[in-house]
C-alpha cells in the first residue's frame, strides 16, 4: 500500500504538491495522509473513506470564529468522500462528539449551525453584530512590549470615551513568534465610524517605544 503525506512541510514546492495529487488521484497512492491542504477545492473521485482526527483541535482556540471554522473544515473535509461513489464513508475522531458544530457537520445542517451561530454571536456581542479592531503590539523584550501595549490601551481608552469598549491587554494566543513577544488588545463597537476615527487618533499620538511595533487589524480573521 502506497502512503503520501501532504502538508507545508512536505510539499515546499509547487511542482511536488502537483505531483502527490496526480499520483492520488490516478491510483498511484492509495492513502493521502494531510492537513488542510487536501480540504479545499480538490476533488477525487474515487474516494471511499475519510478520517479526520482530532475534530475538536480547534474548538479549543480562544477565537470568536473558533466553532465556524471547524464547521466549515468538517464539512469541507467530508466532501472529498463519495462524490462519485454511493457509499463513500467518513469517520471523525473527536473528544467531544456533543459539541455542536460537529454534530452538525455530522449531520449535514448547515443551515441550522449558520442560525445557532449568528444566535450566539448576537448574545456576546461578537460581529457581525459588531465590529473590531485588533491592536497587536511585538518585539523582542517581554516586558517592554506589555508596558507598551498597557500605554497604548490607555491612550485608546481616553480617546474612545464610550464609543467603544476595549479588551484587554493580554497576552495574544500565539504569545511568541520568530522571537517576538506578542501582546494585544481589542476593541469592539458598534458605532465603528467614530470608534476608528478616535482609535486612529490615539495612535497618532502614541510614541511607540524602540524596538516595539504596533500592528493594527481592522475587522481582524482570527485573534491568534
Amino acid at each position: 500500500m502506497a502512503v503520501r503525506r501532504v502538508d507545508t512541510d512536505a510539499m515546499k514546492k509547487k511542482k511536488v504538491l502537483q505531483g502527490a495529487l496526480a499520483d492520488f488521484r490516478e491510483g498511484r497512492t492509495d492513502v493521502l495522509v494531510g492537513t488542510q491542504m487536501v480540504a479545499k477545492g480538490l476533488n477525487f473521485p474515487r474516494v471511499k473513506l475519510v478520517g479526520i482526527v482530532n475534530a475538536d483541535t480547534g474548538l479549543q482556540l480562544p477565537d470568536f470564529r473558533a466553532a465556524e471554522r471547524t464547521f466549515s473544515l468538517l464539512v469541507q473535509v467530508s466532501g472529498r468522500a463519495g462524490r462519485s461513489i454511493p457509499d463513500g464513508k467518513v469517520l471523525i475522531q473527536t473528544y467531544r462528539p456533543g459539541a455542536l458544530p460537529i454534530l452538525m457537520a455530522r449531520e449535514g445542517k448547515l443551515e441550522e449551525f449558520y442560525a445557532a451561530e449568528l444566535e450566539t454571536r448576537r448574545q456576546l456581542g461578537f460581529p457581525p453584530f459588531s465590529r473590531l479592531i485588533r491592536l497587536l503590539v511585538r518585539g523582542k523584550n517581554r516586558v517592554k512590549v506589555t508596558e507598551a501595549c498597557g500605554a497604548l490601551a490607555q491612550a485608546v481608552e481616553g480617546r474612545l470615551a464610550g464609543a467603544a469598549e476595549v479588551m484587554g491587554p493580554a497576552e495574544a494566543p500565539l504569545a511568541k513568534i520568530a522571537g517576538n513577544f506578542r501582546v494585544h488588545l481589542i476593541v469592539r463597537t458598534t458605532r465603528f465610524p467614530e470608534a476608528h476615527a478616535r482609535v486612529n487618533a490615539a495612535l497618532q499620538e502614541y510614541k511607540t517605544p524602540s524596538g516595539v511595533y504596533v500592528e493594527v487589524d481592522v475587522d481582524p480573521q482570527a485573534l491568534l
